[in-house]
């Protein structure tokens, strides 16, 4: 009968510890992560093939801490300027999500905690050629005014994302694309560092996250191995997504 009692009494105490487990053990909160952006955020690699981008190391990241909820990039494209996620949010441009269902720009944002946009290469570059773009550079004034109206449609999308996301929103820096035109690395570097400190700037105004992915790039030349190829490897990738998450967990 002692034993018995004995027993039961040591369940009882498991039962009591564990029970003080989970209501003090902190729950993480589930993130319902949506990407915004161009060819980096949907995750083109060095040869222009559909790959793994920064968003999908996020989500599996989160994933594997249980703390994802829902996940989408499907509203990233390659080619996109800052005006198409502006007309995309206007518009409330839907898509066929991952598990089937249609979902709207609106809404995916509305449910969202984590919004991550890297956005504006494309505008910079305007469809040139490496070459060409590298050599306009020769005038960097006109480049940096070019930045600056850049900038403008950067702010207002900003502006227009949080209108509809209320959570965690982190805007992704540039990266200098073109290491190996080293006739004109000085220029590319000034301008990407000035594009980079006007995003901080905005983005502190707004009282959003900044990822500055600069010197990352410039200490891993590595990350980005086709020199015809403004695109990043797996391993840019992957290090992208590590200093965003850095903002995720601060």
């Amino acid at each position: 009968m002692k034993k018995s009692l004995k027993l039961l009494a040591f369940l009882l105490i498991l039962s009591i510890i564990y029970i003080i487990y989970i209501i003090y053990t902190p729950n993480p909160k589930k993130l319902n992560y949506v990407a915004l952006g161009d060819s980096i955020a949907e995750g083109v690699n060095s040869y222009n093939a559909p790959d793994y981008g920064y968003p999908d190391y996020i989500r599996d990241y989160l994933n594997n801490n249980k703390r994802l909820g829902n996940y989408t990039k499907r509203f990233s494209k390659s080619g996109y300027r800052v005006e198409n996620i502006i007309n995309d949010i206007n518009d409330n441009r839907s898509v066929i999500d991952t598990n089937n269902k249609t979902i709207t720009i609106k809404e995916a944002l509305r449910e969202s905690n984590l919004v991550t946009i890297s956005i504006g290469a494309n505008d910079l570059m305007g469809g040139s050629s490496i070459q060409t773009f590298a050599t306009k550079l020769n005038n960097m004034k006109t480049t940096k005014e070019e930045v600056d109206e850049i900038v403008k449609q950067v702010e207002e999308l900003l502006i227009l994302v949080k209108k509809y996301a209320k959570g965690q929103i982190i805007l992704v820096g540039y990266y200098n694309p073109l290491p190996t035109i080293t006739s004109h690395k000085s220029q590319i570097d000034e301008v990407i560092i000035y594009a980079n400190n006007k995003y901080l700037e905005i983005a502190e105004n707004l009282e959003i996250d900044y990822v500055d992915i600069f010197e990352l790039f410039i200490e891993h030349i590595e990350f980005l191995p086709n020199p015809s190829n403004i695109h990043p490897n797996s391993k840019g990738y992957e290090a992208m997504s590590k200093e965003v998450i850095k903002k995720i967990n601060r």
